[in-house]
């Protein structure tokens, strides 16, 4: 560096600005490698097509950074196996999720005790869950996320004591979710699950639902109930356009009867988000919520087929430690 014919201050200020950078990227090289080590969890059946070229290039940029990692494949998923594997390690600090709701639902459910920084690097089919979380779908950008993000806490809801990151479906959308698991996991996804939707829109009868809201009583006949911590279900329909992951909150969304020609009327408001205007519709906060029992409703958890009611729900402030940009 050629630093002659300049003041004496100007030579100081350069000097200081050096050192400081110098002492900036030591810092950040021994955060980054001394103190990480990186467990990340795989399904290699969410996004089958893509997720080895993903891990690839997320283990490349790891290596980079000299990030020590460590990996584990949900296809040897049982419960409670994470949890021990991550116990027994001992030096694990953060853990990356590649693969869709189901599978940030499960790592959530292993570690929650363990309170460990998540970061979502999204492989799956629908991916809502991340939309509430930090809104970076870009594989690029989350993996930069992941790597050099800063810890935020969010909100953990809580049914019959499995939590969830994103929300509980209660009538169309629950039957939906099981129509969808009768049939299998398919290539094109996405395409046959809105297919499925405007089939069951078509013939699904609303039924009565016994409900209370923080202790007060309701009977109402539904045709669909969320009780969400987040905003999007289904690959992007904007159920709680209101929720707000970290607010202390469940967001309540209540769609009433609506006849078969309004149904298909206002779907496309529920993909929007702009169903708040539709007299039908109603939202509420609380903080816990109790569903009674009934066989003619059926319901999903993140995504994932949970069968009938009853259902206690509850939300968790600040349960969970999600890496977001810096």
């Amino acid at each position: 560096m050629v630093l002659s014919g300049l003041p004496q201050a100007r030579i100081q200020f350069v000097l200081n600005h050096q050192i400081i950078s110098y002492f900036r990227r030591i810092k950040n090289f021994i955060w980054l490698s001394e103190y990480r080590n990186i467990l990340i969890v795989i399904n290699p059946a969410a996004g089958k097509s893509s997720y080895e070229k993903r891990l690839s290039l997320l283990e490349q940029r790891l290596t980079e950074e000299g990030i020590n990692r460590e990996k584990f494949f949900t296809e040897q998923e049982a419960s409670g196996k994470l949890k021990s594997l991550i116990k027994n390690t001992k030096t694990i600090s953060d853990v990356f999720v590649m693969g869709g709701d189901g599978t940030l639902n499960y790592v959530v459910n292993e570690i929650r005790e363990l309170n460990l920084p998540v970061s979502i690097v999204s492989n799956g089919t629908g991916n809502d869950s991340v939309k509430s979380l930090h809104g970076e779908m870009n594989f690029e950008r989350q993996v930069d996320i992941a790597v050099r993000g800063r810890v935020k806490a969010f909100d953990l809801g809580k049914c019959n004591g499995r939590y969830f990151v994103n929300g509980v479906g209660i009538g169309f959308d629950g039957a939906v979710v099981r129509e969808m698991v009768k049939r299998g996991n398919k290539q094109g996804r996405h395409i046959d699950y809105l297919l499925t939707v405007l089939r069951i829109v078509a013939g699904f009868k609303e039924r009565e639902l016994r409900f209370t809201l923080d202790g007060k009583s309701f009977g109402k006949k539904i045709l669909l109930m969320t009780i969400s911590n987040g905003t999007t279900f289904g690959g992007g329909f904007i159920i709680n356009p209101f929720a707000k992951a970290n607010d202390g909150k469940l967001d309540v969304c209540i769609f009433n009867e609506v006849g078969l020609l309004k149904r298909f009327w206002h779907l496309p408001k529920l993909k929007n988000g702009t169903h708040h205007k539709i007299r039908e519709t109603e939202f509420h906060l609380a903080n816990k919520v109790e569903i009674e029992a009934t066989d003619e409703l059926v319901a999903h958890l993140d995504g994932e087929f949970i069968g009938h009611p009853p259902f206690r729900i509850s939300i968790e402030k600040d349960a969970l430690q999600v890496r977001t940009p810096a």
